[in-house]
């Protein structure tokens, strides 16, 4: 009888931890946020105390429905996030319904590949100097899968209405606002999944691996050698996904 109780305690020491490390790491239920008179200008004051994540040393985010647009706001808070941010861009993707897939992507800031490389060549300078350099080589949007706007880079003075902005704040956060009319799409349902991604190597090198034929059987039954384990090198994911209703 002792004995069992003392299996039974084990048991317990064993299985409670883990439940709880469960529960902890259990992934927020984001919504659709409900903010009046949001203006697409990189200034958050809109935004205040509304974002999601707002204690994270990495970044805070959140995406708004007002009327028949979509709106994102992102503060980067790390300085490597912030590089990656600015080099590679910031994405913006509106599923076409409710699965977490590829949609219509608004891609900010999109830096020039011969300006960035020129500027890297220069003579090191303070680093806020140098990403506001860096955000004055980007010469539009690069939009990919709308619905009536073609694929490729879009101008700031579009007729679409799409618009986004980014700056540095006081603090040296990089901070994100933009806008996507909805009409440009074409939905096949009312709840849709739309996600805030920093583009990052990582993130890259994931997308690669995904698309790779991952099986580790290969032709013949010879084993092919399994892909690396890739580990992000931030302390938290750096996308999100919300699925809401846009009716």
């Amino acid at each position: 009888m002792e004995r069992n109780k003392y299996c039974i305690l084990i048991l317990l020491g064993v299985i409670l931890p883990i439940l709880s490390f469960s529960q902890h790491k259990k992934k927020p239920d984001y919504t659709f946020l409900s903010i009046p008179g949001i203006v697409a200008d990189g200034d958050l004051k809109e935004w205040e105390g509304q974002l999601y994540n707002a204690e994270s040393e990495v970044w805070s985010y959140g995406l708004a429905l007002q009327g028949n647009s979509m709106y994102a706001a992102v503060i980067i808070k790390d300085p490597v996030l912030q590089n990656e941010a600015l080099a590679n861009g910031i994405i913006f993707n509106l599923s076409y319904n409710d699965k977490k897939r590829d949609g219509a992507r608004l891609f900010f800031p999109v830096a020039d590949r011969e300006s960035m490389r020129a500027l890297q060549q220069e003579d090191e300078r303070p680093v806020g100097d140098y990403r506001k350099e860096i955000l004055n080589t980007t010469r539009g949007y690069y939009v990919i899968g709308f619905s009536k706007v073609v694929d490729g880079l879009l101008s700031f003075q579009n007729e679409y209405g799409i618009r986004a902005v980014a700056n540095l704040d006081t603090a040296n956060n990089l901070c994100y606002e933009a806008i996507i009319p909805l009409d440009l799409i074409v939905f096949k349902s009312d709840k849709i999944a739309v996600k805030l991604a920093v583009n990052t190597q990582f993130s890259r090198l994931q997308r690669a691996a995904r698309n790779r034929n991952t099986s580790a059987m290969g032709p013949y039954g010879v084993y092919r050698q399994r892909e690396p384990v890739l580990r992000n090198p931030y302390k938290e994911s750096t996308e999100i996904w919300v699925v809401g209703s846009i009716k």
